[in-house]
């Protein structure tokens, strides 16, 4: 026989084909923008226990087809119209394929039949197979939506088994026509959908829409347990809003909303069309707005309102008319929904067959129209789910633990039926294994203050190298002495507990005594960098109340400034005491430093650090790094940065040496490898940007050294690099706020695409949260949120932003709002997805610069890149790439031709800079101000498209006032603000066609939907063609 891949032979027709509804033209267009796609087909499967006959099955086909006009439809797409014609029963000749399968029936074997698409070119839209196995056959009847319909699979299947049998009607089934919509209906959609957001649907656990989409999918089940079926039946409401409802809370609960719009399915046959295949479903929306302080009941109650609204005016097919009733100025495929529900009364799943035993299975097409797709059937030994999801949208994981936790949201339900929807319990027991486990961080105090644990270094070998300052080694007995010494001058000049004294001191014995030196004196040290700009050293210096100032010749003190000024510290070279031997006592909530960065507003902020927090930290990383009095730490980063006081504070602390480097070993790899082989050093740290500086020249000096870097994102290229120097590679993250580092990672092996920073380190909990405080599971996008030991006190004298950035959990106590975006891992680990405050929309399109620059980073001739965006981002707004070459030059438009590959064409710059280096702050960090500054002084305007176009510019303005129907058009004219919708889109496709000669898909026009862009977009290719 032959492969009914091919679908059933067809004889030659005659008549003329009429043109298809909207209704169905909507379902080509879908193929149009996304070629190649299954979206569109379905099928009826079931298996037998024993062997069927092919030809007798062919037979019972044919009589199936034969009664229903439908199955007898066919076609033909062109000339941007979708038309369609009726072929006579004679002219459709099923041929049913028998293929030999070993092993034992599987569903997923049915795939690969049903994911052929059906090309719209006059042939049947149906198809049938027969998979046989060694103890069963299959059969599977594969159609396109055009004529078949998910409640016209149960009639199909009826009805082929009934003619399977003889026992088949052979009266044709009268064809259904529906009505055209009522006045009254499309009135009712233009209120329903009034200032709907499509761009607020999607879900903080789902990437990206891909520049391509496929709409490939994927497909996951779950049985709901038998506490979430009490959660359906508690709230004494019809079972589908209860399901409905919990499917509106989960997807609120995952970020999407919370104006939600879902898709259901409505089946707008009457009565007595019941049993017509065909295309007969429209998919209505349901808008909620889900309120997290309403009652869970009155939420049911609403969202069954709002039900039964819409069936009631399912007249109009929506989801095909979604252009002309919703507009959006969004690029994205064109949808009200992007999520769908569906209840189902399921029918019974086993029957008999000519004697033989048989049941019903499920057959997929291996896509998905929708971003997931939930069918819940009610059955009487309880619910079954279905998830059909978009793999490029969401992962298997993912969809499994929607499934999870929309059986967590039913319990929830039916454990306090009364209760706020925002109180509603939505994580799994995956969730809370996961997270539970990753912030079991508890630990006891090894020391109750860093100044406590360097007493005893010193008391314990007074005379081992504490500080390597230059050439000389200053041993833990001068430093503790110099450390009295600088108290005694503090304590004379009227300081004591709760002052704060500033240091301005390079990195050497002298900084660091001075450090000792205030806490000694009960006082906190306030780091000034002498490099920074006078008017911020004045503005600290102020701001902070400092009484001293502890600093040299090279730093000028402001003029007026009220505060005494003391001289750096004097070491001394021999000392035979250790002073004040007991042990000192430090009020672990007392500030240990204010630390000043910079401000959103451009005001510095300064951060009150306590003991117990700088002492949890230093003890976590002494224990992770395995530190002892054997090791030596390079002193590298500027103190005014708190990354540095790691590695003056961990060395101190467990009795190792500090080895000071000076400002050169940032910049200079060769300095950098001199002073790690001379000093024979084992830790070492920095920024990435540094990093990058060095590491050409410094790689081969890293082997079996421990490596830190953090303080911004880690380019997995450079975190390559550094694991194969043979380097121990600890990615470290955290806010100044919550104490230089709060979690950690060892990079083992090869990096993968991304970098994860880790777990939480000891006592520091993590919370990902909404932006209605909710912790967010596994895999949810999120506020990066820290609790435990590490948090600040606060800041300095800034009551409203404490208010802002520091809350109160009510399990893990207070936390500090970080305003970066992460989610949790599979794992228990973090991913970082850059920061919220970073994140821009332009052109309606949400875009982290992050992605971007990570999907650049991956280009092997780049070794950093940033985005920034330039212009007026409701205007003429655009992204622009700055790349630093990875030592040759950057072939930027292989770069951008990557892009192309992983980016949606929204996400793509509009100029790429390349740059020498990027520029780098005071703490080491790219410079994104810096940055902007740059592009918008280099940023080449967008040549016009007037000249060597041919008048297409003009020919494309003629035509959007054509279309559209307006004369306020010009060449900056979006089409699908100004009325157009994608029927018309064909339309004008067709058009610029027969205009230009270059035929360009329909997705395109939605990427350019200007004259001007559209006409640059043509000269695009007609270059590419001549090329």
């Amino acid at each position: 026989m032959r492969d009914a891949r091919q679908g059933p032979v067809t004889a030659a027709p005659a008549e003329e084909p009429a043109p298809a509804s909207p209704k169905e033209e909507a379902l080509w267009l879908l193929e149009t923008f996304v070629p190649g796609t299954a979206a569109n087909n379905l099928a009826v499967a079931f298996a037998v226990a024993g062997r069927l006959d092919p030809a007798r099955l062919e037979h019972a086909l044919a009589r199936v087809v034969r009664r229903h006009e439908a199955l007898r439809t066919v076609y033909y797409a062109g000339n941007a119209r979708l038309t369609r014609r009726v072929l006579d029963a004679d002219q459709v000749r099923p041929d049913v394929a028998v293929t030999p399968m070993a092993g034992e029936p599987s569903e997923d074997d049915l795939t690969p039949f049903v994911a052929v698409p059906f090309p719209l070119d006059g042939r049947p839209l149906l198809r049938a197979c027969v998979l046989r196995y060694p103890r069963a056959d299959v059969v599977c009847v594969a159609a396109h939506q055009l004529v078949l319909d998910a409640p016209s699979r149960t009639v199909l299947l009826e009805e082929l088994a009934a003619a399977y049998e003889g026992r088949d009607e052979p009266e044709p089934v009268p064809a259904f026509t529906e009505p055209p919509p009522g006045r009254e209906s499309l009135a009712f959609w233009r209120r329903e959908l009034d200032g709907a957001d499509t761009g607020t649907l999607d879900l903080a656990c789902g990437k990206a829409e891909p520049a391509r989409p496929t709409l490939a999918g994927g497909r996951v089940t779950r049985r709901l347990s038998d506490a979430a079926a009490i959660g359906v039946r508690v709230l004494n409401a019809p079972e589908p809003a209860v399901l409905l409802a919990a499917y509106c809370v989960l997807l609120e609960a995952h970020g999407a909303g919370p104006d939600l719009v879902v898709g259901v399915p409505v089946d707008v046959r009457p009565v007595d069309a019941a049993r017509s295949i065909g295309y007969h479903v429209t998919v209505v929306p349901v808008r909620v707005a889900v309120d997290p302080d309403e009652p869970v009941r009155d939420l049911v109650r609403r969202i069954e309102e709002r039900r039964r609204a819409a069936v009631a005016h399912a007249d109009v097919a929506v989801d095909a008319g979604s252009a002309a009733l919703l507009r959006t100025p969004s690029g994205r495929r064109a949808a009200i929904f992007r999520h769908v529900f569906e209840y189902d009364d399921a029918a019974p799943a086993g029957f008999e067959l000519a004697g033989q035993a048989a049941e019903r299975l499920t057959a997929v097409s291996g896509s998905s129209k929708s971003d997931v797709e939930f069918t819940v059937t009610s059955a009487a030994a309880g619910f079954q789910v279905q998830a059909i999801h978009r793999s490029e949208i969401l992962r298997r994981e993912d969809a499994e633990l929607l499934l999870d936790r929309y059986d967590a949201v039913l319990r929830s339900f039916g454990a306090d039926p009364d209760g706020r929807v925002g109180d509603v319990r939505f994580w799994s027991a995956r969730d809370h294994q996961v997270i539970d486990a990753a912030n079991d961080t508890a630990a006891p105090a090894d020391a109750p203050s860093v100044l406590r644990a360097v007493q005893q270094r010193v008391l314990d070998a007074p005379d081992g190298v504490a500080i390597v300052d230059a050439d000389r080694e200053v041993s833990y007995r001068s430093l503790w002495s110099a450390a009295h010494g600088v108290a005694e001058s503090l304590r004379s000049a009227g300081l004591g507990p709760g002052d704060v004294v500033a240091v301005a001191l390079p990195r050497g014995a002298g900084l660091a005594a001075s450090v000792l030196g205030a806490w000694l004196a009960g006082a906190a040290y306030l780091p000034i960098d002498a490099a920074h700009p006078a008017e911020r050293i004045a503005y600290q210096l102020s701001d902070s109340g400092a009484k001293v100032l502890l600093a040299g010749a090279e730093l000028e003190p402001p003029a007026g400034a009220e505060l005494r000024v003391l001289p750096p510290p004097s070491i001394p070279s021999v000392t035979h005491d250790v002073p004040d031997a007991k042990p000192v006592a430090v009020d672990p909530a007392a500030c240990a430093y204010l630390m000043y960065t910079s401000g959103s507003t451009g005001r510095p902020k300064g951060t009150l650090i306590p003991h117990s927090a700088l002492a949890n930290l230093v003890a976590h990383f002494i224990g992770e790094l395995g530190a002892t009095p054997a090791d030596t730490t390079l002193w590298t980063t500027t103190f005014a940065f708190d990354i540095s006081g790691l590695e003056l504070l961990v060395p101190l602390a467990s009795g190792g040496r500090v080895v000071a480097a000076p400002d050169l070993a940032r910049a200079d790899g060769r300095v950098l490898s001199e002073l790690l082989e001379r000093h024979a050093v084992r830790f070492v740290q920095a920024t990435p940007t540094t990093w990058r500086l060095v590491i050409d020249r410094a790689e081969d000096a890293l082997r079996g050294r421990s490596v830190l870097c953090g303080g911004e994102p880690v380019p997995v290229p450079l975190a390559r690099r550094l694991v194969a120097a043979g380097c121990e590679l600890h990615h470290v993250y955290g806010p100044t706020e919550t104490t230089i580092w709060s979690t950690s990672a060892v990079v083992a092996g090869e990096p993968a695409s991304r970098l994860d920073v880790g777990r939480p380190i000891r006592n520091t909990r993590v919370l990902v949260l909404d932006g209605h405080g909710r912790a967010l599971p596994i895999g949810v996008r999120g506020e990066l949120c820290i609790a435990g030991d590490g948090v600040a006190i606060g800041y300095h004298d800034r009551p409203d932003l404490n208010a802002e950035r520091f809350g109160v959990d009510p399990v893990h106590g207070r936390f500090y709002r970080t305003g970066d975006v992460a989610s949790w891992g599979d794992g228990g680990v973090l991913d970082l997805l850059g920061r919220s405050d970073r994140q821009v929309k332009l052109r309606g399109n949400r875009i982290e610069p992050g992605e971007i620059e990570a999907t650049l980073l991956a280009h092997p001739q780049v070794a950093a890149a940033a985005v920034v965006m330039v212009g007026d981002p409701a205007a003429d707004a655009v992204l622009v790439a700055c790349l630093e070459p990875a030592g040759g030059d950057v072939d930027v438009d292989d770069v951008m031709a990557l892009a192309r590959d992983r980016l949606a064409r929204s996400m793509l710059p509009a100029d790429v800079l390349v740059v020498t280096s990027l520029p780098v702050n005071g703490s080491g960090k790219v410079d994104y101000p810096a940055l902007e500054r740059m592009a918008v002084q280099r940023r080449e305007p967008r040549p016009a498209v007037h000249g060597g176009d041919g008048g297409l510019l003009e020919d494309l303005i003629g035509l959007w006032r054509s279309l559209l129907k307006r004369d306020d058009v010009d060449a900056d004219t979006d089409f699908f603000e100004h009325g157009g919708h994608s029927m018309l889109a064909a339309l004008a496709m067709q058009e610029l066609e027969r205009l230009s000669g270059v035929s360009l898909g329909l997705s395109e026009m939605f990427e350019e939907p200007t004259p001007c862009g559209l006409a640059a977009r043509v000269r695009e290719v007609q270059a590419a063609q001549s090329a």
